[in-house]
Order: structure tokens, then sequence, then C-alpha cells
């Protein structure tokens, strides 16, 4: 009971751990925090942090690859070069969730200047381009190329940013401490077969030194004397556990000798 108690205790305290949530929730949280923040070198959000956020330049690590953005947020803010949380635009993000996993997104996107298409004034392709943009959006074959071309490893949609994965219980959980058990059940048994073998094997020749050998047990076949062997071991068991039984009984129930003692009256 002490080592299931302790195990599961300490099994809490792992999913506690994990389900703690982070403190960044969204672009608000990072801004309103100290912690280093990555983004992709050359592009607007150096701009977009500093002046329109008012984010310190010196919170700001510049970051070049993806192979750069996975070992910034596995190093974590805390050590040199790492960074608690990477702002950047939402293609490049979701390229590497694609090629990456164990990140996620967290928060909602928001709207900011960016890539767009440049055309001259009246140009007859700004229309052309703004309605092949709109029948992509709306026909959903933009999420069937997003999730042909980036959805090979992880895919979350905006339902799924936010949620937390749930930790649940498995059977797989309790291996360790289901193996213990089993061997430790197993081990019993086999020392109480073991003892109990033992006290037969006493047994029996107890009685064959207080009795004369019989010839027809040495000339029976093995098959019989295993067969009574196995017999005669599982009548000892029985009998040592009616005695175990009566024992048991006497303890709980002990004879009380009540001692009557008249009134002797003195004339």
């Amino acid at each position: 009971m002490v080592l299931i108690a302790s195990y599961k205790a300490e099994v809490s305290s792992i999913l506690t751990v994990q389900q703690l949530p982070s403190a960044i929730t969204g672009i608000d949280s990072l801004r309103a925090s100290e912690l280093p923040i990555g983004y992709q070198s050359g592009t607007f959000t150096f701009e977009y942090l500093t002046y329109s956020l008012g984010m310190a330049r010196s919170r700001l690590v510049p970051l070049d690859s993806i192979e750069e953005y996975e070992r910034a947020l596995k190093l974590g803010p805390n050590a040199l070069g790492g960074v608690a949380a990477i702002v950047d635009e939402l293609p490049y993000i979701e390229l590497f969730l694609a090629e990456r996993t164990g990140f996620k997104i967290v928060g909602e996107p928001f709207m900011n200047r960016g890539w767009g298409f440049a055309f001259k004034r009246d140009s007859p392709l700004a229309i052309d381009m703004s309605t092949a943009i709109l029948n992509l959006t709306e026909t959903r074959k933009q999420k069937r190329i997003l999730k042909k071309w980036l959805c090979k490893k992880s895919c979350g949609g905006k339902s799924e940013w936010n949620q937390p994965e749930p930790n649940q219980f498995h059977l797989k959980s309790f291996e360790g401490l289901y193996l213990f058990c089993v061997a430790i059940t197993v081990s019993a048994f086999l020392v109480f077969v073991l003892r109990m073998i033992r006290q037969f094997v006493r047994y029996r020749r107890s009685e064959r030194t207080s009795l004369t050998p019989r010839a027809s047990l040495s000339s029976s076949p093995t098959t019989t004397r295993l067969w009574g062997f196995m017999l005669g071991f599982v009548e000892f068991v029985d009998e040592k556990e009616e005695a175990t039984r009566s024992d048991d009984d006497s303890n709980n129930n002990p004879s009380q000798v009540v001692e009557l003692q008249g009134d002797s009256e003195v004339r």
C-alpha cells in the first residue's frame, strides 16, 4: 500500500507539472513580460515589435533558419540564446510547424502590414489577383493546399491553438507498478510453494521411516508415483489449512474459566 500510494503521488505530481499552463497566452502577455522574443531577421517584425508595441530591443533575438528557431525554443528563456516565443508571419510559422514537432501556436493571429502584391495603378491584374484569392478562400482550396504541403507532421486549426494536450491515464502509465506487483506476488507464491514442498518432503520422509516400505510402491510406474505424490501434496496442504483455521478459531475464541463463589454468611 505504501508503494502504491507513493507511486500515485509521484505520477500525480508529474501530470500536474505537465499540465501547468504557460505564462504566455498571446502577444499581450508576451509584451507585458520581460522574456526574450525571437524574430526572423531581415523582416518587418523587428520594427513592429519595437516601434508599434514598444518592446525593448535587448529582448529581441534574431533568428535566420528553422534550425535556429528550434534550438532557441528548446533552450528556453533562461538559457543564453534561448527565447520564450517567436513572433513571425503566419506562413513561416506554419512551415516551421510542418517540419518540427513539439511546438504550437499560442494566441490568436493579429493582422499587420506584411506580405502583399504590388501593381501599377489601374492595372487589370489587381482585380484578377483579388478575385483568385477570394476564390481560394471561399471554395476552401486554400485549406486543401495547406493540408497537402504544410500538414505533413502537424497541423492545427484556430480552434486547436489554445487547447492544451490532455494528459490521460493509460494502461502503460502504470506499467512499472503492475510489473512490480506481479513480481512480488509471483515471488511470494513461489516461496510459499517451496516451503510447502519442503514441509511435505519432510513429512513423507518421517512417514517412510515410521512405516515399512511396500514392494508395490517401488514397482509402481513413474506416472502413478508422480500422481500419488501430487495428491498427497494437495492433501497435505489441505490439512495444513485446516490446522491453521482451527488455531485461528481457538485464538479468537479462548476458553474462559468462570469461578462461582458463594456468599458465606457468618452467624
